[in-house]
């Protein structure tokens, strides 16, 4: 279905021309991450989508104004509710252009919370209501930016237990690939798949997620990105029922004699597949195989499976004690685990196999809902405000300052600085506007700066 600006946004919104005081001009919004968010610092991620996904070119038309004018009169119940004549204002005054300005920081940068991320303001003042129009489809960045923000912050947790017990530490070569996307069947449509997806793809390289690889191409392009390997299901495993189970294997070890493989191997006794058919029977042949083959546990508690798990591949496939002391897989066999884990799990499953003697270089995580479903708005706090209006020519500072606390707004005009290393939000002068690090990334319609994802992964490690 063909959105439609008119309407893509809340109800009560489709009235607010009639509710800013008499002379307003300009409406002037900004858009943070709030203290009090899960993560101290969030990745800013997801606007370039929005913007040539909703509102690049013509975007506002007679059609659609008449689609608007029918919805909303059976909305509301009322025929005369809505205002067309603003819609028909932008189609006759701008050809259906939006006009409106809005600037960002650059995709991909890392801000610490309560810091000034996007500014929007309209630039023809009779559209002085389009702004805040905006704020629900724009808000919708806060999706990529959490999934973003999320993976980043797994990174940087192994990147500790790497630290701790891996030769290489967090230059470990692995690192790119110890979170894998399983979300995409975990999401509530295609389009949060590929729109967040994508963001995982900033820290990471692994996924199952295959829309987010197009959505990268789509929007963003600059970088082949977004990798997988041949790996079985249990539709696969279980064709055979238990006593076949043998006969799957060695037909998998014949069709892929190279590279990663992984096989999930919980359908019947996982302990007695890893230890005697793996281990045994078909030892020899995974050590002659040229790769990897991994072993992908899908049921119980993890933090009792994987190190019962890791002692049976070392025991049968033996490895190596590493200079810091800890214990690592022969390189012919891993070990990943992707059910139900989120990153606290990930983190209590490390330390737990920290504490059995082995490396974290042993284990990758595959994550699903964790990574792109269970977040919400509130996971950092975003926030969308207004903060300076222009009426009859003079601009007002503007803010909320609840009496219950928490929810106090920023006021006037905004610019981010990088003073002495570190990011600042100021109410903007003549002297700091030179060095504002938010860019105009849309004006009118058009899309003024874009970032492919080469720089968005620069930015993000900046």
């Amino acid at each position: 279905m063909e959105t439609n600006i008119c309407t893509l946004t809340d109800s009560y919104k489709l009235l607010h021309d009639n509710m800013y005081p008499e002379g307003t001009e300009y409406v002037y919004s900004y858009f943070e991450a709030r203290d009090g968010a899960e993560f101290d610092k969030t990745t800013f991620f997801g606007l370039q989508m929005l913007i040539k996904k909703h509102l690049l070119g013509k975007v506002v038309t007679t059609e659609k104004i008449n689609r608007a004018e029918k919805l909303v009169a059976r909305h509301f119940g009322n025929t005369k509710i809505f205002n067309r004549a603003k819609w028909d204002y932008i189609v006759e005054k701008h050809d259906g252009h939006l006009p409106v300005m809005i600037c960002a920081v650059p995709e991909g940068t890392r801000v610490p919370n309560s810091n000034v991320l996007m500014t929007v303001c309209n630039t023809d003042p009779k559209c002085y209501w389009l702004t805040n129009h905006l704020e629900t489809l724009l808000c919708h960045v806060w999706s990529a930016s959490t999934v973003a923000t999320l993976s980043r912050a797994t990174k940087d947790m192994y990147k500790e237990f790497l630290r701790e017990s891996c030769d290489a530490g967090e230059n470990f070569a692995g690192l790119d690939f110890m979170l894998h996307d399983f979300g995409m069947r975990g999401v509530s449509s295609m389009e949060s798949a590929g729109f967040e997806g994508a963001a995982h793809l900033i820290n990471f390289l692994g996924t199952d997620t295959v829309i987010a690889m197009e959505y990268i191409e789509h929007y963003y392009g600059g970088v082949e990105t977004g990798f997988s390997v041949p790996a079985t299901e249990h539709s696969i495993m279980t064709a055979k029922a238990r006593d076949g189970e043998e006969e799957v294997i060695e037909h998998l070890l014949d069709k892929y004699p190279t590279g990663i493989l992984s096989v999930v191997s919980d359908s019947y006794d996982i302990y007695n597949c890893v230890e005697n058919i793996y281990g045994k029977k078909f030892r020899d042949r995974i050590l002659a195989r040229d790769g990897k083959f991994v072993v992908r546990p899908d049921s119980g508690n993890p933090g009792i499976v994987v190190p019962k798990l890791l002692n049976l591949l070392y025991g049968a496939f033996g490895g190596t004690i590493n200079k810091k002391g800890y214990r690592v897989l022969n390189p012919k066999v891993g070990l990943i685990w992707g059910d139900g884990i989120e990153m606290d799990g990930i983190r209590k499953v490390l330390d737990i196999v920290l504490g059995y003697g082995y490396s974290a270089e042993n284990l990758v995580f595959g994550m699903g809902g964790g990574l792109l479903q269970k977040i919400n708005r509130d996971t950092q706090c975003f926030a969308f405000k207004s903060s300076a209006q222009m009426r009859n020519g003079v601009w007002y500072d503007i803010f909320k300052d609840p009496i219950e606390g928490g929810k106090k707004s920023k006021k006037g005009r905004l610019v981010l600085l990088m003073k002495d290393g570190e990011f600042v939000t100021e109410p903007q002068t003549a002297e700091n506007s030179n060095y504002n690090l938010l860019e105009c990334v849309y004006c009118d319609g058009v899309s003024i700066k874009e970032y492919d994802f080469n720089e968005v992964i620069v930015n993000s490690h900046s």
